[in-house]
């Protein structure tokens, strides 16, 4: 899951970063599909947590029937005093075997259920996380696709009015050029004014 994180946050600053160029409207739709792909992927990772551990009692309980009740009632007959007629003795001894064995059950059943509990609860706070940054970045590319549509409706407006084709492009390489322009000759104005001042 935090690779799932590191990804999703990987890709936001690559968006971040190419948001300048161009992000189709069909990106906010991806991205929605890949958070309703995750949302799925944890729900079949608890499922297969609970499967695990359903498995591992069923191991558990075939273990009790087929060890530990075997051994627990041999040790047990091994006590019974020599002479007492056990088939007539049976109920009293199944009421005194049985709570032992059902302790025992309990206590692996706990031990797993508490185990289960701890990685459900993990996963979950793991995908918390992803849910927070899918949703970050959801917003992200959900501003980023209306700011380039408000864009290129605006440009559509300009060309309609004007009746021109303006080229943005060129218009921003030409202003960055400007002001590339005015800050080296606004570097040599603080050069001069500091030799006049003798600095």
């Amino acid at each position: 899951m935090k690779l799932i994180i590191k990804s999703i946050l990987t890709l936001g600053i690559f968006i971040g970063i190419v948001s300048c160029a161009s992000i189709p409207a069909s990106t906010a739709t991806l991205s929605q599909e890949v958070i309703t792909e995750a949302n799925e992927m944890h729900q079949l990772n608890i499922a297969l947590i609970n499967k695990l551990f359903d498995e591992r009692k069923d191991k558990v309980d075939d273990f009790i029937n087929n060890q530990y009740i075997p051994a627990f009632t041999k040790n047990f007959q091994a006590k019974i005093p020599a002479g007492t007629d056990v088939s007539a003795e049976l109920p009293n001894i199944l009421k005194s075997v049985m709570p032992v064995i059902n302790k025992k059950r309990d206590s692996f059943h706990n031990v797993l259920d508490a185990q289960r509990q701890n990685m459900i609860t993990s996963l979950n706070s793991t995908y918390a996380d992803y849910q927070q940054a899918s949703a970050a970045l959801q917003n992200l590319i959900s501003s980023a696709v209306k700011l380039k549509q408000s864009e290129s409706n605006t440009l559509a407006q300009i060309q309609k009015l004007t009746g021109t084709n303006i080229n943005v492009g060129k218009i921003q390489n030409h202003l960055d050029s400007l002001l590339i322009k005015t800050g080296n000759g606004f570097d040599k104005l603080l050069k001069a004014e500091s030799a006049i001042n003798g600095n």
